[in-house]
C-alpha cells in the first residue's frame, strides 16, 4: 500500500520493544489501540503489501495517518496500559464495554472514621472500592442495607472532638456517635472490618466473629451491646439465606460466558465467593463484528478486571496534567488504610476464572497479570465436564436471555425514536429528520440568580455530555426574552467559525473544546410566540435563519414556528409530541436544578465571603474563634489579630469592612 512520507518515517523509528501502539486517523482521533511484545514487528505488519488482513482491519489501516507508541518494560504492563487506554478513548475499531458511562462502585472511604458511599469515580486515594456494578439502583439498595446492618456514620464533618451532642442518626440507632466520643476509633475500625467481610461475601466468618463478640458482651453483663450484635447477626443471616450455595467447597471463582446475535455480544459474569453465588452482572460489548470468541473473551477479561481493580497506568500513557492534579490533591494515606486497599484487589480477583471460551495467545499474560493483582496464583480454566460445566451452561443461558432482552428493547426503542423524529419532521415541514435537537430554557425568580440550560438529543436520545448551563449576565430585572436572546448569542456565535480559514484561532479551539461547533438540526424553545420571536431576532442578527426553530407552549402543548400565526397541534398520542415534551421537560429540569444550586449558594453567603484576603481557612478560624459574624464585628482589632493566620493590618481591614457593611445595612 502507498504510505505517506510522515507515516513511513514514523514506522522506521518504532523501537523493537514491548509496549502499546495507537493508530491515529486524519482528524487526530484514535482508531485502534493494541499491544505487542515487539512494537516494530507488530505495527509494521499492518502496512506490508503481502499482509492478508481481515476486511475490518483493512478499513482501519486505510484511515491511518500516524502511529504513536508507548514503550513499557514487559507484557503485563502493556496489557494494563492497553486496557486503560481503551477504556479512556473508546476507539471505534477495538472491542469495548458498551457506553462511555462510568459504572458505579461502592466505596469505603480512606479517613479516620470511614464511610460507605456510592461513587462513579475510582481514584488512587487509599480507599476500598467494590464493583463495578451495572445496576445503580441495586447498588444504592446494597448501601442502604449495609448502613442498616452496620451503624456507620453518614456525615462528612471531621471527627475532631468539638461536637457537643450527637445528631438524629444516633437517636434512631443508625450511628454510634463517634463524633462525640461515644465510639472509639478502634471500635469503629472493627466494624469497618466487618463491613469488608460482608461485602466480600465472607458472611460465615463475619457471623462467627459477631457471635463471639455477642457472647463476650453478655459475659460482661453488657446486654445492650449484646442486643445490638444480636440484631446485626439477624440481619446478616437474612441476607445470607438469599444466596445460593453453588459448591460445597469454599472456593472463590468467576464464571464468564458469551452470547452473540445480530452483531451484538453479551458477557455474563457470575461471582462465586466462599462457594456461594453473591452476584451476577452482564455487559454489552461494542465493536464485535467478525471478531472470534477468543478475542472477545481476551478483551473482556482485560477491561473487566482493570475496572474492578481500578488499575491506573503510569508513565507515558497518561496525560501529565490529570496525574499532577491527582497527586497534588491526594490526601496522606495511613498505613492501615493502605493495607486495606491492597487487599481490595485480592478480593476483586478470584482464584479461578472459569470461561466458556479460552482466550487466545494472551492467556499466559492474563494469568500472570491476575496473579500479580491477587498476590497468588490465578488460573483461567474452561470446564469440560461435571458440575462446573453444567453451571457454565446456566451462565450461558443467562447471557443469551439478557442479550435477547437487550436486542428486543433496542429494536423497540429505535423504532419508536425513528417514528417520533419522522412525525416531528413532517409536522414542522423539515427537509430531513432532525438528528441533533437542542432545547433551551430559562430559570429565575423575579430576575434573581438567572440561569439557562441547553440540553441535546441526538437521534432521539439524550446526549448528556453535550449539555451546557449558562449563568445569565443580564441583570435588569425579570426578562425571559432578553435572557433567552443572551443565551442563544453565546451559543450560536461559535458556529460562525465553521467557514473561517484560521482554524487555530482561540475561539475556534474553544469551540472544539466545548463542542459548541456542532450545528443543531432543530432549536427547540420552551415557550410560545414571545420567546420564539426573541430567538428569531437573534438568528436574523447572526445571519443563521437557515437553522429550523420551534417553540413549545406549555399550556396546550402547541408548537409555534416562525412566519405562522397559528400553532401546530399534534395529536395527544403522537410519538413526535411525546419526544419534544420529554426534551422540553429535561431542559426545564436541568435549568431548575442549576438555579436551585445558585440560589442555595447565595443564601448561605455571609459577610465574611466578600472580605478581601479572607479565604476558606481564615474564615473558618474566625468563626471558630468568635462563633458568629456579629461577634467578629463586636471584637477589637487586637482580638481579631490574635487569631491564627491573621495580621494586624488584615484585622484592621476586616474590622473596617464589617463596620462599613453594617452602616450600609442600617441606612
Amino acid at each position: 500500500m502507498q504510505l505517506t512520507t510522515t507515516l513511513e518515517q514514523r514506522l522506521s523509528q518504532i523501537p523493537d520493544a514491548p509496549g502499546v501502539y495507537q493508530m491515529i486517523g486524519a482528524n487526530g482521533d484514535i482508531l485502534y489501540i493494541g499491544k505487542a511484545v515487539s512494537l516494530r514487528n507488530r505495527v509494521r505488519s499492518y502496512f506490508q503489501d503481502s499482509a492478508n488482513h481481515h476486511i475490518r482491519t483493512q478499513a482501519m489501516v486505510e484511515r491511518v495517518v500516524d502511529v504513536r507508541t508507548i514503550v513499557v518494560t514487559n507484557e503485563v504492563e502493556a496489557l494494563i496500559l492497553e486496557a486503560n487506554l481503551i477504556k479512556r478513548h473508546q476507539p471505534p475499531f477495538n472491542v469495548r464495554l458498551r457506553d462511555d458511562k462510568r459504572y458505579p462502585y461502592l466505596k469505603v472511604t480512606n479517613e479516620a472514621f470511614p464511610r460507605v458511599v456510592f461513587t462513579r469515580m475510582v481514584k488512587d486515594d487509599g480507599a476500598r472500592y467494590f464493583g463495578p456494578y451495572t445496576n445503580a439502583h441495586g447498588l444504592r439498595e446494597l448501601i442502604d442495607l449495609v448502613r442498616l446492618v452496620f451503624p456507620l456514620r453518614t456525615c462528612r464533618e471531621p471527627i475532631d472532638g468539638r461536637r457537643k451532642r450527637p445528631c438524629l442518626q444516633y437517636h434512631i440507632k443508625r450511628c454510634l456517635a463517634p463524633c462525640v466520643g461515644y465510639q472509639t476509633e478502634s471500635e469503629y475500625d472493627a466494624m469497618i472490618d466487618e463491613v469488608v467481610l460482608f461485602l466480600e461475601g465472607k458472611q460465615e466468618s463475619l457471623l462467627a466473629r459477631l457471635q463471639k463478640e455477642m457472647q463476650e458482651s453478655a459475659d460482661l453483663y453488657n446486654f445492650e451491646a449484646a442486643a445490638r450484635l444480636r440484631d446485626r447477626i439477624v440481619q446478616v443471616r437474612r441476607v445470607t439465606e438469599g444466596q445460593k450455595v453453588v459448591w460445597r467447597s469454599r472456593i472463590d471463582m468467576d464464571l464468564i460466558a458469551t452470547a452473540r446475535s445480530q452483531g451484538q455480544a453479551c458477557m455474563q459474569v457470575f461471582m462465586v465467593r466462599g462457594g456461594k453465588l453473591i452476584g451476577q452482572e452482564n455487559f454489552i460489548l461494542d465493536g464485535v463484528h467478525e471478531q472470534s470468541d477468543a478475542v472477545l473473551m481476551d478483551e473482556f477479561l482485560k477491561q473487566f478486571y482493570t475496572a474492578r481493580t481500578a488499575s491506573a497506568p503510569e508513565g507515558n500513557g497518561v496525560s501529565a496534567l490529570p496525574a499532577r492534579v491527582a497527586r497534588d490533591n491526594q490526601v496522606p494515606v495511613p498505613e492501615k488504610a493502605r493495607a486495606r486497599r491492597t487487599s481490595s484487589n485480592a478480593a476483586a480477583v478470584p482464584k479461578e476464572v472459569l470461561v466458556q471460551t479460552m482466550p487466545g495467545e494472551e492467556l499466559p499474560v492474563l494469568e500472570s497479570w491476575l496473579s500479580e493483582l491477587k498476590d497468588q496464583r490465578v488460573r483461567i480454566l474452561q470446564p469440560q465436564r461435571g458440575e462446573r460445566a453444567e453451571f457454565m451452561r446456566l451462565v450461558q443461558k443467562n447471557a443469551e436471555q439478557n442479550l435477547k432482552a437487550f436486542l428486543a428493547h433496542q429494536e423497540v426503542q429505535e423504532s419508536a425514536q425513528a417514528r417520533s423524529l419522522t412525525e416531528l419532521a413532517d409536522a414542522l415541514e423539515l427537509s430531513e429528520v432532525p438528528h441533533r435537537i437542542e432545547c433551551y430554557d430559562i430559570s429565575n425568580i423575579q430576575g434573581t440568580n438567572p440561569v439557562a440550560s441547553m440540553v441535546v438529543f441526538v437521534e432521539g436520545r439524550a446526549k448528556k455530555s453535550d449539555y451546557r448551563k449558562f449563568k445569565i449576565q443580564y441583570d435588569r430585572g425579570p426578562n425571559d426574552f432578553a435572557m433567552m436572546q443572551e443565551t442563544l448569542r453565546r451559543r450560536l456565535r461559535y458556529l460562525r467559525h465553521e467557514t473561517d480559514d484560521d482554524v487555530t484561532s482561540p475561539e475556534r479551539q474553544l469551540a472544539k473544546k466545548e463542542k459548541f461547533n456542532k450545528k443543531p438540526d432543530l432549536l427547540l424553545i420552551d415557550g410560545g410566540k414571545g420567546q420564539l420571536s426573541a430567538v428569531v431576532e437573534v438568528l436574523e442578527e447572526m445571519d443563521m435563519t437557515g437553522i429550523p426553530v420551534a417553540g413549545l407552549a406549555k399550556e396546550h402543548e402547541w408548537l409555534y414556528v416562525p412566519g405562522s400565526p397559528d400553532p401546530i397541534v399534534l395529536p395527544p398520542n403522537s410519538a413526535g409530541l411525546h419526544l419534544i415534551m420529554r426534551i422540553r421537560d429535561e431542559a426545564h429540569r436541568f435549568a431548575v436544578t442549576y438555579h436551585r444550586q445558585r440560589r442555595a449558594k447565595a443564601m448561605t453567603r455571609s459577610a465574611l465571603d466578600a472580605l478581601a484576603g479572607v479565604g476558606p481557612v481564615r474564615r473558618k478560624r474566625l468563626l471558630a474563634a468568635f462563633g458568629s459574624v456579629a461577634a467578629i464585628k463586636r471584637a477589637s482589632i487586637d482580638e481579631i489579630a490574635a487569631v491564627k493566620g491573621m495580621t494586624p493590618s488584615l484585622a484592621a481591614q476586616i474590622k473596617g469592612e464589617l463596620e462599613s457593611s453594617r452602616r450600609v445595612g442600617e441606612a
